[in-house]
């Protein structure tokens, strides 16, 4: 007595062909079903009007030591940054296009920034306007005296046409020199 396959090979063909038809059809789906949910939510307004529009408050806080040290991101669950001198560099990024420290292929505009940084129980130590040197990152270092070792915290905002993004959050970090 013979046994039969239960499986041929043209079923085994069409479930090949089945499957890679849903996956298709999901990877098409997927990234529509992500722009409707996106359309509906709501934006974000300088005057509270809805509708309008507003850049996105900055992203990815972080401070340098120096050119070589790397960076060191805010909300880090290992601890606040320390920098080991009293000129860190700030950097913020400002649109989210592109992975922070990504080249841009041209400048871009230039965004108007307000950063500030005080002291760890609210005394302003620096209030800078600055224009970034890209659309994608702003960088700022103060120069050497103005931070003492101790703790800080630092943040920055975006203004355009007339409008202004949200402050971020604050970022603490400590300055250790010694």
């Amino acid at each position: 007595m013979r046994v039969r396959r239960t499986t041929s090979r043209k079923g085994l063909g069409r479930l090949t062909t089945a499957l890679i038809a849903a996956c298709a059809a999901g990877a098409l789906a997927t990234p529509l079903a992500l722009a409707a949910q996106a359309e509906d939510a709501p934006t974000a307004t300088a005057a509270g009007k809805q509708g309008d529009r507003l850049l996105p408050v900055p992203e990815v806080l972080r401070i340098s030591s120096g050119p070589y040290a790397g960076f060191q991101f805010c909300g880090d669950p290992a601890g606040d940054p320390v920098a080991g001198t009293d000129t860190p560099t700030f950097a913020a990024t400002l649109d989210s296009v592109a992975p922070p420290g990504a080249p841009e292929a041209g400048p871009g505009p230039r965004r108007k920034v307000s950063l500030e940084v005080e002291t760890a129980d609210g005394q302003q130590v620096i209030r800078k306007e600055m224009l970034s040197q890209s659309s994608h990152d702003v960088l700022y270092q103060p120069r050497s005296g103005v931070l003492d070792d101790g703790a800080y915290r630092w943040r920055v905002q975006v203004k355009e046409a007339g409008t202004k993004t949200p402050w971020t959050a604050w970022c603490s970090f400590t300055v250790q020199t010694g």
